[in-house]
């Protein structure tokens, strides 16, 4: 609580408004399935297909927000993506038919992916320094929001009563719609205008995806988050659930008692590891989620080993608690590590090609669980999740050195911007703390014969670079 009392005001404001947004998205989680076979009589193919189409939607919505973000400003981009999110849910609300029902599902994804707008306004709303602070609060936040949601729209909606399933996504719909418009209206959310691109460069054309998708330390990040994607939260509802009620004695109910062990073991997490994780580099950060990962399945295969319902079920509930240790760690690490080697006049679209990575492993990942664990290869497919987590730790912690002198580059680069010729000084100061990237002192160190404004931006390039 000190540290969210801390963060500045737009920061605690962005909190607050995307809390109150997940309550509404927690309404009607549970209930696309019953909502569009049971409510409206339509088969079970068009509720999957929905999801399929939604999912395609996030990484194209992703992609358009991540530019729109470095042209007009996040805060503007994410207000139009929660319109086209709110439009898509009010679509839900009406719909009847099975076009209806997809036509709202591409628009409601398109939507969706102006999150990466929303993490660029994060990032932007608070110093480097602070990013696990602001991104870990969030993910917090937004599971505590997202249960509290779950049980009101439980409480709320009953099948006896089609029309409550209507009024919930009507709900929904108006707490985008309600986001929206204060993200228009507080315009002190923007910490500043998008940054002006480079001389002689077009801020369409020459600061594009084409600038990021050639940053090679990004593409290594990109690849290992996208990689701890389909290995975890693309199996948290597909093939985690599937092998379990496959291969153990343990059933449905269950399984319920295992998602409420990780909504609490988040929020436990979260308050255990929030001040260790503000002093870890974000490289270790995400180490130990892809090693948290991996002793999960690990656990989840050990269940095959006991017999009885009981015993399964403490093994798997242990497995799950790693599983929450995980999502925590990764929540913090990941996205400030993301912008940590994010250009400013680029961080939309950094943001935007980390979001849009990140959906392929969730949209993959339950389609090789569906095959695997079906086939009857479930214990094969969670080894090879294991190792593909645990190997994630092993390709970071060997690339420290190249991701923080990637960061350092960046760190000063905005020393540079904002110093003058003494931000360049400051810039040099910073580089000199990439070869020891471990070290604390040398940001600092780098910065001692700079002027005072300088040897300040270096410093905290230098700590950037470090906690990178």
């Amino acid at each position: 609580m000190k540290d969210l009392r801390a963060l500045p005001r737009p920061a605690r404001t962005l909190l607050a408004l995307g809390a109150v947004n997940n309550i509404g998205s927690g309404l009607v989680l549970p209930f696309l399935v019953v909502y569009i076979h049971q409510i409206n009589g339509l088969g079970l193919a068009t509720a999957m297909h929905a999801v399929s189409v939604t999912s395609v939607a996030v990484i194209l919505g992703g992609l358009h927000a991540g530019r729109l973000a470095d042209r007009i400003g996040a805060r503007r981009a994410a207000a139009a993506h929660m319109l086209l999110s709110a439009v898509g849910v009010a679509g839900y609300a009406v719909a009847s038919e099975a076009w209806q029902f997809l036509l709202a599902a591409l628009v409601w994804g398109l939507g969706l992916g102006g999150s990466s707008a929303w993490n660029t306004l994060l990032a932007g709303s608070v110093p480097p320094e602070s990013h696990p602070v602001v991104f870990g609060s969030s993910f917090t936040l937004a599971n505590a929001a997202m249960g509290i949601g779950g049980l009101l729209g439980g409480a709320l909606a009953t099948v006896a009563h089609p029309m409550s399933f209507r009024l919930l996504y009507g709900a929904d719909a108006l707490s985008y719609l309600g986001i929206a418009v204060a993200m228009f209206l507080l315009r002190g959310l923007d910490a500043a205008e998008p940054p002006k691109p480079a001389p002689g460069q077009d801020g369409a054309k020459g600061a594009g995806y084409r600038q990021v998708f050639a940053n090679g330390p990004f593409l290594l990040v990109m690849g290992l988050g996208t990689a701890l994607y389909f290995a975890s939260y693309g199996q948290l509802e597909a093939g985690l659930p599937a092998f379990v009620l496959t291969s153990t004695d343990v059933d449905s109910g269950g399984l319920a008692v295992l998602f409420a062990v990780n909504t609490a073991g988040v929020i436990g997490a979260q308050l255990v590891l929030h001040e260790l994780i503000k002093r870890w580099r974000h490289t270790r950060t995400v180490a130990l989620a892809g090693a948290a990962w991996a002793a999960n399945w690990v656990l989840v295969l050990c269940a095959l080993a006991v017999d009885g319902r009981g015993p399964q079920l403490a093994v798997l509930i242990a497995g799950m608690v790693l599983f929450a240790v995980a999502e925590t760690l990764y929540a913090a690490g990941m996205p400030s590590l993301v912008n940590s080697l994010a250009a400013p006049e680029l961080r939309g679209r950094f943001n935007a090609a980390y979001g849009s990575a990140t959906s392929v492993g969730f949209v993959t990942g339950p389609l090789a669980a569906g095959v695997l664990v079906a086939g009857g290869a479930g214990a094969g497919f969670v080894a090879g999740l294991a190792v593909l987590c645990a190997l994630v730790p092993v390709a970071l912690l060997a690339s420290t050195g190249l991701l923080g002198r990637a960061a350092t580059a960046v760190t000063g680069a905005r020393a540079g911007e904002s110093g003058g010729s003494d931000g360049a000084a400051g810039a040099d100061g910073a580089a000199g703390s990439a070869e020891t990237v471990g070290s604390g002192a040398s940001g600092a160190s780098g910065a001692s014969g700079a002027s005072d404004g300088s040897a300040s931006r270096a410093a905290e390039a230098g700590q950037e670079a470090v906690r990178a």
